[in-house]
């Protein structure tokens, strides 16, 4: 249960609020103490069970507060915890053999289910702590019009057409779903998949399709896969968004009513479309059963898109003059090129698309505008199939070079995490350099790339200046007032559980006010309903954080 923001102020220990594997490393935070010393003690009993010292205070001019951490991995006995600095004491977490992240992990996954559109979201499926979060069906979208821009550049002249595209997820915290962020998304959920196959085909999230022999995460990428295919042209290309013409008010999915547009097609939402497909293409290949046709259909799609692309290299995305909704500017095409025909040579083995391979690019945190480093990732995923293609001594070599330069930020943050900059989307940031730093350890062994992974891990489950746990309904402090439609608009106290906001950014903090806003940039995060620039949920957060959790739970249970 969240408590007030006055009793948040006064807490000074931060950790992760769900707790730890009785094997993993175990990291504490203390925020402006004045002890040396502190104790774990039995959350029932109050008796103690562990002593420690805490580290030398640092500065951290991204808080402008000094801190001191902790480790107490020793402590292997299960049972819950608090622990006690001073006269102060955390809020109770769990230390477990296994199970610790089970159900975060579940529903950080659900959350995709809870954003479906065109279909009714039922109580069996959505019901969390005993509340049910069933909706009504929203956005049929069945008959959306098919836009051709006007010569002035508004989007007045539509064909009478209209065009059926139901299905996908919503995009974050509004009502409109994008090809770009789709792509993205799709790419580390599949990712997810590749990587722990055995686990994720038995994991069941308890969905409407569970049960009918694929696995379930499976099943739930595929609802955004169909709608994905829904957007492609006649010619190959892709349609960029979805959506009306300006974002909608606050209400629920069934209570926006406004007319849909399928709008723009662009050079980066077909490469994304190809790659998502392409990977598609061999995840659902085994399931030709349930889904006749599909694989085969997914690889065509994406191979026309790709082709559209070639022909089409630098077609940019830009709104009509009649519509405000999400942008997602970005005229820088190379990196979405790379991805795609990554995932279309994996997929087909075709020499031809190796040439589109750039081992010399830049690679740093993958976001949705910087995707170069998602075929890095694939590349050495896949490194037996592709040393035939490409250069794997080079893609070894550049991928450990990323992950080593994470490790050197690691080092030098007072705050324990690779991110030197809080901007827009901070958290998703965080959760990507996590999942590069878990999928460097997963290849290599080495423990240094796995302390980063957790480090990320734990600072987005409460180790960190703010004390929050930043994915909604889990820890003990966390959003209670997202910037989503359906969290402010179902009559439900508090936010929809398993989202991961966007976190502090001291970019752009105008949506409520700057002096709402904490000065330094890691404690500039405001869990209100205004602000959308720290706290809107988005599917391009959720899919990092569902990758860094997926291989925290795969590798940490088995760490010794």
């Amino acid at each position: 249960m969240a408590v007030s923001p006055l009793v948040l102020s006064s807490q000074e220990i931060r950790m992760n609020q769900l707790g730890f594997g009785v094997n993993a490393k175990k990291h504490l935070q203390v925020e402006g103490g004045n002890s040396n010393s502190f104790s774990i003690v039995d959350a029932r009993t109050g008796k103690v069970a562990y002593e420690g010292r805490l580290g030398k205070k640092k500065y951290w001019d991204l808080s402008g507060s000094e801190i001191q951490t902790a480790e107490f991995g020793d402590l292997k006995k299960e049972g819950v915890y608090k622990v006690k600095v001073g006269n102060k004491s955390s809020h109770p977490f769990a230390i477990a053999r296994k199970g610790v992240y089970d159900e975060l992990n579940k529903w950080v996954l659900k959350g995709f289910y809870l954003w479906r559109a065109s279909t009714p979201i039922e109580a069996e499926y959505a019901t969390f702590n005993g509340i049910s979060y069933a909706r009504a069906m929203g956005h049929p979208d069945t008959a959306v019009y098919w836009n051709v821009p006007s010569k002035n550049g508004g989007v007045g002249n539509y064909t009478e057409r209209k065009v059926s595209s139901p299905k996908g997820w919503y995009d974050a915290g509004d009502y409109n779903k994008y090809t770009v962020n789709a792509g993205f998304s799709c790419e580390f959920l599949g990712m997810l998949y590749e990587m722990y196959p055995d686990y994720y085909q038995h994991l069941e999230l308890d969905i409407p399709e569970t049960g009918n022999g694929v696995p379930d995460l499976l099943d739930e990428l595929k609802w955004e896969m169909d709608w994905l295919l829904t957007m492609q042209d006649d010619d190959g290309g892709v349609f960029f968004k979805l959506t009306t013409k300006s974002f909608s008010r606050f209400v629920m999915p069934e209570s926006d009513l406004n007319d849909r547009y399928m709008i723009g097609k662009s050079t980066t939402s077909a490469l994304n479309f190809a790659a998502a497909l392409a990977m598609a293409a061999r995840l659902y290949a085994p399931y030709e059963t349930q889904f006749p046709g599909f694989s085969e259909k997914a690889l065509s799609a994406a191979k026309k898109a790709f082709a559209w692309a070639c022909r089409n290299p630098r077609v940019p995305f830009s709104n009509p003059r009649d519509v405000t909704t999400g942008n997602y500017s970005d005229t820088s095409y190379v990196d979405e090129f790379q991805m795609a025909a990554t995932e279309l040579l994996i997929t087909t083995r075709d020499a031809a698309y190796a040439r589109y391979v750039d081992l010399d690019a830049l690679f740093n945190t993958p976001t949705w505008p910087y995707v170069s480093t998602m075929h890095l990732l694939q590349l050495q995923l896949h490194s037996r199939e592709m040393e035939k293609f490409v250069d794997i001594k080079k893609v070894k070599r550049r991928f450990l070079q990323l992950a080593d330069s994470l490790c050197v930020n690691h080092a030098e943050s007072v705050g324990r995490i690779p991110v030197m900059n809080f901007r827009w989307g901070s958290n998703c940031e965080v959760a990507s350099d996590g999942a590069v730093a878990g999928i460097a350890y997963h290849l290599t062994g080495d423990t240094k790339y796995l302390d980063v992974a957790v480090d990320c891990f734990d600072y987005l489950l409460g180790r960190n200046v703010t004390g929050y746990c930043f994915v909604s309904g889990f820890g003990s402090v966390f959003p209670m007032h997202l910037h989503d439609r359906r969290s402010e608009a179902d009559g439900i106290e508090g936010s929809l559980p398993g989202y991961l906001c966007g976190g502090p950014n001291a970019e752009a903090r105008i949506d409520c006010g700057a002096d709402n806003y904490a000065k330094f940039p890691a404690k500039s995060y405001l869990d209100a309903k205004c602000s959308f620039s720290t706290n809107e949920i988005a599917i391009n957060w959720n899919a990092p954080m569902a990758l860094l959790t997926g291989i925290v739970i795969n590798e940490t249970e088995k760490h010794k």
